[in-house]
């Protein structure tokens, strides 16, 4: 099965695809990388836990998080900077869905 790499933008009230990853990400390698306001899941522990109960692996774009000024709440969350979300993109992961 192919590995898999979700990228949403929305916030923990906007989003609605946990249920469609959790489906979709079943089996396979997966990621879910978060843009915008989507960073706002590190700062909500609880919500944060719901997202690693999907995928093995949550990213957090740097700059987006550093805009924010949050705290961390899920220290698993990983920060990574443009040229690393390049490479989880185009050479790490097979897939790329956007939710």
């Amino acid at each position: 099965m192919k590995s898999k790499l979700f990228i949403t933008l929305k916030s923990p009230h906007e989003f609605g695809g946990l249920e469609l990853v959790r489906a979709s990400a079943k089996g396979a390698e997966s990621g879910l990388l978060l843009f915008e306001d989507a960073v706002i899941f590190a700062a909500n522990a609880k919500k944060g836990k719901e997202l690693l109960s999907a995928v093995q692996e949550v990213y957090i774009m740097k700059d987006d998080w550093e805009a924010r000024g949050l705290p961390l709440a899920v220290p698993e969350f990983k920060i990574v900077d443009y040229p690393q979300a390049v490479e989880l993109i185009m050479e790490r992961y097979e897939q790329t869905i956007t939710v």
